[in-house]
């Protein structure tokens, strides 16, 4: 869905076999020749890692730093999106700033019943603090990306939740380029109009069966 060219693939590859080493050492990767770097890149992008065993989360501190970065907008697409203390209380500051929050999750059609239970039992908080929630509906949803300002673009494997920040081996590549924003953005809205905007008041209507189930699952959050 997404190509990248140039020297960031370069630090992909170096990423990729890294993982690789680690999970089949010894081993000896084929590496290609260094590409020719431009005197003067269009963009500005940077390669990020999650991995348990790495001592730190570069990622997810990318994630909150991106969002207390926000000033505007912030658009962030995710088939699973579970929040934690940490990330709920970004989120939280960026709409007092005034930051028009909009996220895209994908409905009832997914591949992980449970973590869909355990994600909307928070949705309710983010609502009523004026977070826009989209469920996608015509089918399951898989993009992972986050646009800030029309500026400040991230894509990659990482989900919003505790699973791809905390538990998984993830990479994720963040790019300041205002024409990849635009058309990340552009797919995010015509998205948006194939899905369902939940309405807070609607929300907190539903069935108290459907509340239960997904209070339940949200203790299991942490490895979602």
């Amino acid at each position: 869905m997404v190509r990248f060219e140039g020297p960031v693939a370069r630090l992909m590859e170096g990423a990729f076999q890294e993982n690789y080493l680690e999970s089949l050492s010894p081993a000896t990767p084929t590496v290609d020749p260094p590409p020719q770097i431009p005197a003067e890149p269009l963009d500005s992008a940077m390669v990020l890692r999650s991995s348990p065993t790495g001592g730190s989360n570069d990622l997810k501190r990318l994630y909150l730093l991106s969002i207390a970065a926000a000033r505007r907008t912030l658009d962030i697409c995710s088939p699973y999106f579970l929040t934690d203390e940490s990330t709920e209380w970004a989120l939280a500051e960026a709409r007092r700033r005034g930051v028009r929050i909009r996220v895209l999750v994908e409905g009832d059609l997914t591949d992980a019943k449970p973590v869909k239970y355990a994600s909307r039992d928070a949705y309710q908080r983010l609502l009523d603090q004026g977070i826009e929630i989209h469920e996608y509906q015509p089918t399951m949803m898989h993009v992972k990306a986050m646009v800030v300002d029309g500026t400040w673009s991230m894509v990659g494997s990482a989900n919003f939740d505790n699973r791809s920040l905390e538990l998984n081996d993830e990479m994720n590549v963040a790019v300041s380029d205002r024409s990849l924003a635009a058309r990340l953005t552009q797919d995010f809205d015509q998205d948006l109009r194939a899905s369902r905007k939940l309405d807070p008041a609607a929300w907190r209507q539903r069935p108290l069966l459907e509340k239960t189930r997904e209070h339940f699952w949200s203790y299991f959050g942490e490895i979602f």
